[in-house]
C-alpha cells in the first residue's frame, strides 16, 4: 500500500487578484461618479486544482455612490456650491478651481451624450481630439479622461482605461472626490492587467494622499502584494482589514490563503478554528481549508474533527474529494499498528463516497493484511467493479484461499 505523502497545498496570489477586484468602476462627474467605500465581497468557488485554494473571493458591488453635481458646465473645485461632502477629509490636496466656457461646456455635453448613448468610440475620438486642442483646462481635461477611462472599461478595454485614468490623475484638475476615485480606479485596472509593481505604487499614493480608514484599498493593496510574491505582508493586511470586518469570511479566507502562501499554516489554522468556533464556516471548501491545514500541520486529530463536523452538518458533501480526504485519514492510521481498525473505518467510509476503485482496494490490502480474507474479497470485488490502476492486485486478493 502507498504511504500517505506530505501534503503542501498552497494557493495563488495571482488567482486571488483576478478574482477578488477590490472596488468597481463607475461612472465619472455628472454620470454619477463611484466612491471606495466598504464592499461586501461575495463568496464565489473555483476550483484551482488542490483542496485550499479551491475557494477563492469574487467581488460583488456595493457601494455606496457620491452625488457629485461637478457637471461640465460647473467648476470641478468642492467648494462650489452643491458640491458633494468630502470622500476623503483627511486629504491635504488642495482641490483647484477651473471654470469651462461656453465652449468647453459644449464639447463636454457632447461627449457625454455619446457616452450615455454608449458610443465608445465617438467618446475616444472627442476626448482625444480635445486633448489635442491645446486646452489648458485641467478640470475638463481630466473630467473627459475620467470619462472615457470608465467608457473604456465598459467597452472591455482595461488597458486603454488604465491609460485614460492615468491621465486623469495627471491632469490633476479634479476635485478630492473626483482625483482620488480615478486614482484608485487606475490601481485596480493596473493589478487587473497584472501590473503589479506600478499598482502598489499607485494604491500607495492613494492611501497616503487621502489618509482614509476605508478597508477597500487596504484589501487591494493586500492583493497586490500577494500578486507581488509578498504574501506575509498582504495576510497582515487582510487580518487588519478583518479586524474591522469581523464576520466577513470572504476577507477571512483571503487572509488564510495568503498566510498559506507564505507557508504560515500555524497562522492560517489560528484564524479558521477561531471562525469555526465562532459558528463563521459554513462552506465545505472552508472547512476543508482547515482540515488541509491540520494535515500539514501534522495535527490529525484536529483535522479529523474538523472534517468530520464539516460532513456532519452537511457542509462537505459526499464526492471523490471526500474519498481522498477519508483515505489520507486512513493512511495516517494505517502507519500506527495500533489504530488499525481506525484505518479500516475510514477506508470504508472512503469506498462508500468514491468514484473509482482505489479506496476499496486499499481497504482489501488493509483486510487481507488482517487474514480478513472474505471481507477483503469483497472489498476487492467492489475495487474492480469501480475500476483501478492495478486490477492485478485485486484479482490476487481474489485468488487468496478462503473466504467466500
Amino acid at each position: 500500500m502507498t504511504a500517505p505523502s506530505r501534503l503542501l497545498f498552497k494557493t495563488s496570489a495571482l488567482a486571488i487578484a483576478a478574482a477578488l477586484m477590490v472596488g468597481s468602476l463607475g461612472t465619472p462627474a455628472t454620470a454619477s461618479a463611484q466612491s471606495t467605500g466598504d464592499e461586501e465581497m461575495e463568496d464565489k468557488s473555483r476550483d484551482m486544482g488542490n483542496p485550499v485554494t479551491a475557494r477563492i473571493r469574487a467581488a460583488k458591488e456595493r457601494r455606496a455612490r457620491a452625488n457629485q453635481e461637478a457637471g461640465a458646465e460647473q467648476a470641478g473645485s468642492s467648494e462650489q456650491k452643491g458640491a458633494a461632502a468630502p470622500l476623503y477629509p483627511l486629504a491635504t490636496r488642495v482641490a483647484p478651481s477651473q471654470k469651462v466656457n461656453a465652449k468647453e461646456s459644449k464639447t463636454a455635453k457632447e461627449v457625454q451624450a455619446d457616452y450615455e448613448a454608449n458610443k465608445y468610440d465617438a467618446v475616444f475620438a472627442k476626448v482625444d481630439a480635445f486633448a489635442a486642442s491645446g486646452s489648458t483646462n485641467a478640470y475638463l481635461q481630466a473630467y473627459l479622461y475620467q470619462l472615457a477611462a470608465v467608457a473604456a472599461n465598459n467597452a472591455g478595454d482595461q488597458q486603454k482605461s488604465a491609460a485614460y485614468f492615468r491621465k486623469a490623475v495627471d491632469a490633476n484638475g479634479l476635485d478630492n472626490n473626483g482625483h482620488y476615485q480615478a486614482m484608485y480606479n487606475l490601481a485596480i485596472q493596473l493589478n487587473q492587467l497584472d501590473q503589479s509593481a506600478e499598482a502598489l505604487t499607485v494604491v500607495d499614493r492613494f492611501l497616503a494622499e487621502t489618509k482614509t480608514d476605508k478597508t477597500d484599498p487596504l484589501a487591494l493593496k493586500a492583493i497586490i502584494l500577494g500578486n507581488l510574491d509578498r504574501p506575509a505582508e498582504g495576510a497582515a493586511l487582510f487580518e487588519k482589514v478583518l479586524a474591522s470586518k469581523p464576520g466577513d469570511r470572504a476577507t477571512l479566507m483571503n487572509a488564510v490563503a495568503l498566510y498559506q502562501q507564505a507557508d504560515n499554516f500555524d497562522k492560517a489554522n489560528g484564524l479558521l478554528e477561531d471562525a469555526r468556533k465562532k459558528g463563521l464556516l459554513t462552506e465545505g471548501t472552508e472547512y476543508r481549508t482547515l482540515f488541509v491545514g491540520y494535515i500539514n500541520a501534522n495535527k490529525y486529530a484536529e483535522a479529523r474533527q474538523v472534517l468530520e463536523e464539516g460532513v456532519n452538518k452537511g457542509a462537505i458533501k459526499p464526492t471523490q474529494q471526500l474519498a481522498n480526504d477519508y483515505s489520507i485519514l486512513a493512511q495516517h492510521y494505517y502507519i500506527d499498528a495500533n489504530k488499525i481498525p481506525e484505518a479500516i473505518d475510514f477506508y470504508t467510509r472512503a469506498m462508500k463516497v468514491s468514484t473509482d476503485g482505489e479506496a476499496a482496494l486499499n481497504l482489501a490490502r488493509v483486510l487481507r493484511n488482517e487474514s480478513r480474507i472474505a471481507e477483503a474479497k469483497a472489498a476487492a470485488k467492489e475495487a474492480l467493479a469501480k475500476g483501478v490502476k492495478k486490477p492485478k492486485d485485486a484479482n490476487a486478493i481474489l485468488a487468496l484461499p478462503g473466504g467466500k
